[in-house]
């Protein structure tokens, strides 16, 4: 019975390889300086009502049939094909398993071919090679790129961050352009010892040359945080999804998002703190309103586990805030036990330090540290035109102050 069904699911894929049936959609690269689109990633997926619909089960499905340079083949052709006249010498990226040298059906310069058959130039195809699986031979994989590059073409290392060898591979292919893991941008606004990584990326990034490109940005926060951290370029759904169409622009309104944001890290890296206003540095958190449990709030830290606060609204207001220390300790004290559905406008703190978005820096600073000490880490909450509208952290506004010379 096993035998059928893997013959049948051979014959499936064998099917969708032979007819090309493979679709091609398309997510923009935008430069997190000007909101320009450097190109668009080429993401495979097979027939919607087909088991290998997913590029996961798609991949997994050609290695395991010994069919992965065919794969690979007819996904190049169709992000071609499908591109063909409308990318505008905008980048084309096309993801790349780098064991694909292994394949026995293994040929340089097929690519070539289909380039000129679409009239692409090579200087427009960016070579994506995937780390999610252990490379097996550095050399011959680098002689490949290598020859890649003297054609023309230039390479990128996807999901640098994670999987088996990433510092090697990084090593090795000598990347133009260097694409920071998902999972390292997820949640990057709360987590300083993400922040310190993507640090040392630019630091490296500059002194080599690389570009850097922020994957699955998924909020306004982790893109004003990876813009004040220096990186070149994001991807994600929060700035635009995969579609089967190529837009030669994104929405308008996250471009003026995104040179609002620049402008705004400009001035923090030139130090003009005169004209810098705390509203600047906001992160804009999810605020929860007052008649939530303590229970509700347990679970948003134990989801959240880099989040140090949570503000507290009524009426769209700022009333008090919940620091993740304080909420803890108050939990484990005797009169708190048993109670998880109170109220948390019954365990809050009702006298956060709040300050108007256009409130100096260093005057919120000031303010910050003069508190009673139990109090000088707590989140400053900023509102605008009364309203809430984000949080700072104590230490963003220490380091903000850095910058000054």
């Amino acid at each position: 019975m096993q035998s059928l069904i893997f013959h049948n699911s051979y014959l499936d894929f064998k099917s969708i390889i032979s007819e090309g049936r493979i679709n091609t959609l398309f997510q923009p690269i935008i430069s997190l300086s000007d909101g320009e689109i450097l190109g668009y990633e080429a993401l495979s997926r097979g027939p919607k009502d087909s088991e290998f619909f997913s590029p996961l089960a798609l991949f997994d499905a050609a290695k395991k049939y010994n069919m992965l340079w065919d794969l690979e083949l007819v996904c190049r052709h169709k992000a071609l094909e499908n591109s063909y006249g409308k990318l505008n010498k905008k980048k084309l990226f096309i993801n790349i398993d780098p064991n694909i040298i292994q394949d026995s059906k293994f040929k340089k310069g097929f690519t070539k071919g289909l380039l000129e058959q679409f009239n692409v130039d090579p200087s427009d195809i960016i070579f994506e090679i995937t780390e999610n699986t252990a490379v097996s031979d550095y050399k011959e994989l680098r002689d490949v790129l290598d020859n890649y590059s003297e054609q023309g073409y230039n390479i990128a290392l996807d999901d640098a961050g994670s999987g088996y060898s990433g510092l090697v591979l990084l090593a090795e292919t000598h990347p133009n352009y260097l694409k920071i893991d998902m999972d390292l941008v997820r949640n990057i606004d709360i987590s300083k010892i993400k922040q310190d990584l993507i640090k040392t990326f630019c630091d490296f990034s500059k002194n080599t040359n690389i570009k850097l490109i922020a994957e699955g940005i998924e909020t306004e926060s982790e893109l004003k945080t990876l813009i004040d951290l220096g990186i070149d370029y994001g991807q994600g759904y929060f700035l635009e999804r995969p579609s089967g169409k190529i837009s030669s622009k994104i929405e308008r309104s996250k471009l003026q998002l995104i040179n609002d944001l620049s402008k705004r890290s400009q001035i923090l890296r030139r130090g003009m703190l005169n004209n810098f206003y705390i509203g600047f540095l906001a992160r804009k958190d999810n605020a929860i309103p007052s008649n939530k449990t303590i229970n509700y709030v347990n679970q948003i830290f134990l989801d959240k586990h880099n989040l140090q606060g949570i503000p507290v609204i009524s009426n769209n207001r700022p009333v008090g805030l919940v620091m993740r220390n304080k909420f803890y300790y108050k939990l484990m004290t005797k009169d708190l036990k048993g109670i998880e559905d109170i109220e948390i406008s019954k365990v809050m703190t009702k006298l956060p330090l709040i300050v108007d978005y256009n409130a100096p820096i260093r005057k919120v600073a000031r303010m910050a540290v003069s508190r009673r000490e139990e109090k000088t880490y707590d989140y400053v909450i900023v509102t605008k035109n009364n309203e809430y509208y984000g949080v700072v952290p104590v230490l963003t506004i220490i380091e903000s102050l850095s910058y000054v010379e």
